[in-house]
């Protein structure tokens, strides 16, 4: 068997327009999403807002002035970076663009802001915030007339009004949305393993290649050749995989490394996984190579669409709709394994995953030597 593994894996080598593919396409792909999705990113990520406060003699001033400094307290969280001025300071601000509005605070807060501009997102901020302190001014002032021991209880509440949702995290990492297209692309790299297990099979069917004939001729056993090609295919497709890992993690930037033995663990059961289900799909029927090769290749596409490649969402709406999918969708499988390492500390939702994984590969393995054990020809 050791000498059946050493010579299949020095054909793999030798196919040098396979390892081309192999190695350019997953590399292609994630250059691209990251080509499109780092714009993305970048669009989404909140900066500060520059803005000028003119600060008057007004019982509002003094207020604002300490809600502004607040807001533009430096962090992850600041939303202003303000700048305490004069009107005539302010306007020369707004003119040369340093600054997105100038927002005026006496007996009321007013804003005033450029009309060429394309900040319109900065500006809308501004003038929510604006309207925001004008309405719980105006709550407090009414409130404070008609009944005014409940003046307290006003401001009270109205500082408390971001307190009723939390931010709750299952572990230190911040999970970037982006992310799942990448782990995909490993998922689909890893299913693709599929076409080799299907060219075994083909090739130890004597009806459906010449070289299928020659090897159901020869002393060998069946189960031990076809067994030291599964595990030759495996391994390799695996080193190659990696590489294409490392390009995502070394050259693209994209965090992967969370628990790294346990993702390397995770290519090389996915691995398997696509190569057992291109082994068992190769055995079934009398099909010709050519639509073997495009069920398989369309099922992987079909499974990669529902695990959310092209679409990030679709997996929550299968979720929603038909979880039972999700379960047996080898795609969504592997791409949920990298989810877990990275946003759980315990490890029970990948070890599910992974189980499911090795079960697949168990079925699809012992159905493949089943279908293709008992075939007999009549002649070759």
């Amino acid at each position: 068997m050791l000498r059946i593994f050493q010579y299949s894996f020095k054909q793999l080598l030798r196919n040098r327009m396979e390892l081309f593919w192999l190695l350019l396409f997953p590399i292609l792909l994630g250059s691209l999403f990251k080509a499109a999705f780092g714009s993305l990113m970048d669009a989404e990520r909140f900066d500060p807002i520059p803005v000028a406060i003119v600060c008057g003699d007004g019982y509002a001033a003094d207020e604002f002035k300490e809600l502004a400094d607040i807001l533009g307290e430096e962090g992850d969280d600041q939303i202003l970076i303000p700048t305490y001025c004069d009107e005539e300071e302010a306007l020369a601000l707004l003119n040369e663009k340093e600054v997105t509005g100038i927002i005026y605070a006496d007996e009321d807060v007013t804003l005033s802001v450029a009309a060429n501009t394309d900040d319109t997102t900065a500006q809308s901020t501004l003038k929510c915030l604006v309207d925001q302190f004008n309405l719980n001014a105006a709550a407090i002032t009414e409130i404070a007339m008609n009944s005014p021991e409940l003046v307290a209880d006003a401001i009270s509440s109205m500082e408390n009004t971001s307190g009723y949702t939390a931010v709750i995290s299952f572990n230190s990492k911040i999970l970037d949305s982006y992310d799942q297209y990448f782990y995909n692309l490993i998922a689909m790299s890893c299913l693709y393993t599929a076409l080799s297990g299907l060219y075994i099979a083909i090739n130890n069917q004597g009806n459906l290649s010449a070289l299928g004939a020659r090897k159901n001729i020869s002393p060998t056993h069946k189960l031990k050749l076809m067994a030291g090609e599964l595990f030759s295919c495996i391994i390799f497709r695996f080193l190659i995989n990696l590489i294409g890992y490392a390009y995502i993690v070394l050259v693209l930037q994209i965090d992967l490394t969370t628990r790294l033995p346990l993702a390397i663990l995770t290519i090389f059961v996915s691995c398997a996984a696509g190569t057992s289900l291109g082994f068992c799909v190769g055995s079934i029927g009398r099909a010709s190579e050519n639509t073997k090769i495009s069920v398989t290749i369309a099922f992987i596409m079909f499974c990669c669409f529902l695990s959310g490649l092209m679409v990030g969402n679709m997996r929550m709406y299968v979720e929603k709709y038909c979880p039972i999918i999700n379960r047996i969708n080898p795609a969504a499988r592997i791409s949920d394994c990298f989810y877990s390492l990275i946003a759980y500390d315990d490890l029970n939702r990948y070890m599910g995953n992974i189980i499911t994984l090795l079960i697949f590969s168990v079925i699809f393995c012992f159905a493949g030597f089943l279908l293709t054990r008992r075939k007999k020809y009549a002649s070759l």
